[in-house]
C-alpha cells in the first residue's frame, strides 16, 4: 500500500533541507561577537548584567539571515539585492520590530536611546538579511539547492 503525501508536504521538507544546508555555514561564535559589536555600544550595561538578551538577538539575526536566503534565489536569476529586499521588506520590518520591542523593554525612555536602538536594529537585520541572501545566492550557483 502506498503512502500519500500532499504536495504542501514535500515542499516543506524541500525548504527544511534547504534551511539546514544553509545554516551550516552559520557560526554562534561569529552571531555572538556580530551582537555584541551592534549593541553593546548602545546598551552596555543591560548586555553586561542580563547575558540572557544575546539568545533573542541571535535568534532574529537567524530569521533574517533564513529570509535571505529564501528570496536568494531571485538574486541567482538576475535581480539585484535592492529589488529582492523590496519583496521581502514586510518581514524585514517585522522581524526588526521585534528585536527593538525586545531591547526597548530594557530601556528607559531616552529619546536618544530608542533612536540608537532603532538604528542599530535595522542595520543588524540588514546585515544578516544580506548574508544570507549572498550564501543561497553562491549555493545556487554551486547547484546545492
Amino acid at each position: 500500500m502506498a503512502v500519500v503525501s500532499t504536495f504542501s508536504e514535500k515542499r516543506r521538507e524541500k525548504q527544511w533541507k534547504f534551511e539546514r544546508g544553509v545554516l551550516r555555514q552559520l557560526s554562534l561564535k561569529q552571531l555572538k561577537e556580530d551582537v555584541h559589536e551592534h549593541f553593546r555600544p548602545v546598551v552596555p550595561f543591560y548586555f553586561l548584567s542580563h547575558p540572557f538578551l544575546l539568545d533573542p538577538c541571535m535568534d532574529m539575526a537567524i530569521d533574517a539571515f533564513l529570509v535571505g536566503a529564501e528570496y536568494g534565489r531571485f538574486g541567482y536569476l538576475g535581480e539585484s539585492s535592492t529589488e529582492v529586499k523590496a519583496r521581502c521588506e514586510e518581514e524585514l520590518t517585522d522581524i526588526s520590530f521585534s528585536l527593538f520591542n525586545l531591547l526597548q523593554g530594557w530601556l528607559g525612555e531616552s529619546d536618544f536611546l530608542l533612536e540608537s536602538i532603532k538604528i542599530s536594529a535595522d542595520v543588524f537585520v540588514d546585515r544578516w538579511w544580506e548574508r544570507g541572501f549572498r550564501e543561497a545566492e553562491k549555493r545556487h550557483r554551486l547547484r546545492l539547492h
